[in-house]
């Protein structure tokens, strides 16, 4: 019996170590439950299926770049900015995030990180014509480029950490009070006037979160201890 728990608990444990170390899943813009609003001139938000003033997406990605391109046109008299905003089921956690790539041609790009610091599932407010009104308690930071991972740097551009630049790695260590590994994100990607650029698709790895990992143990483990019972 206990050479039968021993055996148990010793798979579950093998279990555990495989999953911590396991390849990250890729989401990209094809994958189902992607899915994205977009930002125009001054701070707007639309999609034809978000209603007006709510930042929940309501497109699938993958019926809208994956295969094709998405054009990006940030153009004004006055400071504009153009780009795709990526939710993943609500928020990925940041501590999650590996790396992030996107293939696109025209003008450099610049990947955001959007924060819900402010804890209630959303990200940033607006106004009822679609227009950012504030950050509801939100953060962001951003970097130039059509790549991110943990070791890229993120000036902080509002809200915790304003005005100093941390690495991806330090924030999903909590550097910056506020913001932590689980703190769900946003991908902003996208450029500011008088650029363009088309985006053809967006890549995202990410692992599973470490709590999701000990839950799995405990199950297991749990498991492990019921058939030493019935054995």
């Amino acid at each position: 019996m206990y050479r039968s728990f021993s055996r148990s608990l010793f798979a579950a444990l093998l279990f555990i170590g495989a999953a911590a170390n396991a390849d990250a899943t890729t989401f990209d813009t094809s994958s189902p439950g992607v899915l994205f609003s977009v930002n125009d001139v001054n701070y707007y938000v639309r999609s034809s299926q978000i209603p007006p003033g709510s930042s929940i997406p309501g497109l699938d990605a993958s019926s809208y770049i994956s295969g094709s391109t998405f054009d990006l046109s940030a153009t004004g008299p006055a400071y504009s900015d153009a780009g795709i905003v990526l939710y993943f089921n609500g928020g990925l956690p940041l501590g999650s995030l590996q790396n992030v790539s996107v293939a696109s041609t025209g003008d450099p790009l610049s990947i955001n990180l959007w924060f819900d610091t402010g804890g209630d599932g959303q990200f940033f407010a607006f106004a009822s014509d679609g227009s950012l009104t504030g950050l509801n308690g939100d953060s962001y930071g951003g970097t130039g480029g059509s790549a991110l991972s943990a070791a890229s740097s993120l000036y902080m551009f509002a809200g915790d950490g304003a005005g100093e630049s941390y690495t991806v790695a330090q924030l999903q260590a909590g550097v910056v009070t506020g913001i932590d590994s689980h703190t769900p994100i946003a991908l902003w990607i996208g450029i500011t006037e008088p650029n363009s650029a088309q985006i053809s698709g967006v890549t995202v790895d990410a692992l599973p979160e470490p709590d999701s990992l000990l839950l799995i143990g405990a199950g297991l483990i749990a498991l492990a201890l019921l058939a030493k019972r019935l054995g």
